[in-house]
C-alpha cells in the first residue's frame, strides 16, 4: 500500500505555503475595508482599487511584479536580435494600466531610459500617476490619458472593474461599463512632441485586441525605426478588427519573423504564418505574446 504521507507531499516549502496563506488573508481583509489596496514587492510599490481582483491580487499574494517573466524575455530577445543600446532613449508602454510594466522595466532593466506610457481609462490613469510618484519615476515617465489608433477618433472603452487589464473596445461581457475615450495616432503624438523615431528603443503593446490599429497609427515610426515590439497576441480579436491583413502587410515591410511566447515556450515562426494561428477560447482569442524580429536579424 502506498504511504499515505507520500500521496499528499507538497513540493513547495512550508514557509512558502504559510506566507501565501497569510498574504491571501491580508488581501481579503484589505479588500473588505478599503477602496484601495497597496502592496510592496521587489522594492517597488503599487496602489490599485480593491475591486481589482486580477493584477493587484496576484502581486499582493505572490509578491512578484505583474508580467515580470514576460518583461525579462522581452529584454533578452531585444538584446539578442537588436543589440539594443540602453544608455538613452525611450521605452514605449502602449496600454500602460497602473504602471507595472513601465515602472518595472525602467527600475530593473533600463534605468537610463525614459518611458512614454499611454492609458485610455481615466480612473486607471490616475492610479498610474500615483504609482509613478510612489516609485520616484514621475520625472522619468511621461504619461498620456488617451488611446492609440490609426486615426483621430472617439470610441467606447468597455471597462471591467474586477480586472482593468481586460478593458477593451470590444464588449464581451454584459456588465462591462462604457466610457468614451479619445484616440490618436502614435505618429502624430511623436511628431507633435518632437520625439525622434530613432530614440525609441522598445515598444510594448497590450491594448486588448486593438493592436492592429495601434500599429497602423505608427507607420512613420516603423518605417524610420523598426524597433523591437512585444505584443499580446489577441488573434481572435485581430481577425474581427477589420485591420488584421493591413497590419500584417505593414509589419512584413520591416519584420520577417516572430517568436510566440506561450505556456513557458518560445517558438520562432516566419511572420506570414501569424494569421494562421488558432485563437484560444478566451474572449479575445489570446495566444500568449509575440516578439517581432526585424528583417536582416536572422540570416
Amino acid at each position: 500500500m502506498q504511504n499515505p504521507e507520500a500521496i499528499f507531499t507538497i513540493t513547495k516549502p512550508d514557509n512558502y505555503i504559510r506566507e501565501n496563506i497569510r498574504h491571501w488573508y491580508d488581501y481579503l481583509n484589505n479588500r473588505r475595508s478599503n477602496y484601495f489596496v497597496t502592496c510592496t514587492l521587489e522594492e517597488l510599490s503599487y496602489v490599485a482599487t480593491s475591486a481589482d481582483n486580477a493584477i493587484m491580487r496576484n502581486m499582493y499574494i505572490k509578491r512578484v511584479n505583474w508580467a515580470k517573466g514576460s518583461m525579462k524575455i522581452f529584454h533578452e530577445l531585444a538584446k539578442k536580435y537588436y543589440n539594443v543600446d540602453d544608455s538613452a532613449g525611450y521605452f514605449l508602454d502602449l496600454g500602460a494600466n497602473i504602471g507595472t510594466t513601465s515602472i518595472y522595466f525602467l527600475k530593473k532593466f533600463t534605468p537610463n531610459l525614459r518611458a512614454l506610457a499611454f492609458e485610455s481609462d481615466t480612473e486607471t490613469f490616475k492610479l498610474l500617476h500615483v504609482n509613478l510618484i510612489l516609485n520616484d519615476l514621475e520625472s522619468n515617465i511621461d504619461i498620456v490619458n488617451c488611446g492609440l489608433g490609426n486615426k483621430f477618433d472617439e470610441m467606447t472603452l468597455y471597462r471591467r472593474l474586477d480586472d482593468p487589464g481586460y478593458n477593451s473596445v470590444f464588449q464581451y461581457q454584459d456588465d462591462m461599463i462604457p466610457q468614451i475615450i479619445k484616440i490618436i495616432p502614435l505618429d502624430s503624438y511623436l511628431d507633435e512632441n518632437k520625439l525622434a523615431a530613432q530614440d525609441i528603443r522598445y515598444i510594448w503593446i497590450d491594448t486588448e485586441g486593438f493592436e492592429p490599429q495601434v500599429l497602423l497609427g505608427a507607420k512613420n515610426l516603423l518605417k524610420e525605426n523598426p524597433a523591437p515590439i512585444f505584443a499580446e497576441c489577441n488573434v481572435g480579436a485581430w481577425r474581427k478588427s477589420g485591420a488584421f491583413e493591413e497590419m500584417i502587410a505593414l509589419l512584413a515591410k520591416y519584420y520577417s519573423h516572430f517568436v510566440l511566447i506561450e505556456k513557458g515556450k518560445q517558438i520562432l515562426y516566419p511572420l506570414e504564418t501569424l494569421p494562421t494561428l488558432t485563437p484560444s477560447n478566451s474572449p479575445l482569442g489570446n495566444r500568449g505574446d509575440i516578439f517581432l524580429i526585424k528583417r536582416g536579424a536572422i540570416d
